[in-house]
């Protein structure tokens, strides 16, 4: 009986020991270094013996090849849909020149509003080319009109102008 015990328990202990295949390492037919458990792929070469490093293999084959995506080509429009799409991008062009004079105007107006402020007197040139003054409340209510209409049309632009167009039956690409 205990001879059964102490057979049982070394097979125990040889079975729990580091399961490993044996390794072989040899010249595939493409001339590359194969790394396999296979020994019938590697005939007549010895067990490899890793050296301690971790080796990486690139996978290989069109299966694994890195995919690249391309933009998908827009459609070519009918001639009422591209007259359409050009009155869009038309009102974008318009609402994008309005936010540049709008933002001029506005570094002007804060130009004058910082002479305002340091107590200087501003003057304003009619088309007859004569001189008014003009008071510093007047010039901060431009100021404030401005900024509101700045914020409007940059609302306009980044959101407004795309949902009217979608209300009104655009087809994709039209704004851009």
């Amino acid at each position: 009986m205990r001879r059964r015990a102490l057979l049982l328990a070394a097979c125990v202990l040889i079975g729990a020991g580091p399961a490993r295949a044996e390794l072989y390492k040899c010249q595939g037919a493409d001339g590359k270094t194969l790394f396999t458990s296979d020994r019938s792929q590697c005939p007549g070469a010895a067990a490899h013996q890793p050296g301690g490093e971790i080796q990486r293999t690139q996978p290989t084959g069109p299966a694994h090849a890195p995919t690249q995506l391309r933009p998908p080509r827009p459609a070519a429009l009918s001639p009422d849909d591209e007259a359409e799409a050009q009155v869009w991008r038309a009102k974008r062009v318009e609402a994008e020149a309005a936010l540049d004079q709008t933002r001029s105007r506005l570094a002007v107006t804060r130009q004058i509003a910082g002479w305002c402020n340091r107590g200087q007197e501003v003057f304003a040139e009619d088309q007859d080319g004569l001189r008014h003054g003009v008071s510093c409340k007047e010039v901060d209510a431009t100021e404030l009109t401005l900024r509101r209409e700045q914020k409007r049309l940059e609302a306009y632009l980044d959101e407004g102008l795309e949902e009217e167009c979608r209300r009104a039956g655009c087809l994709p690409g039209w704004l851009r």
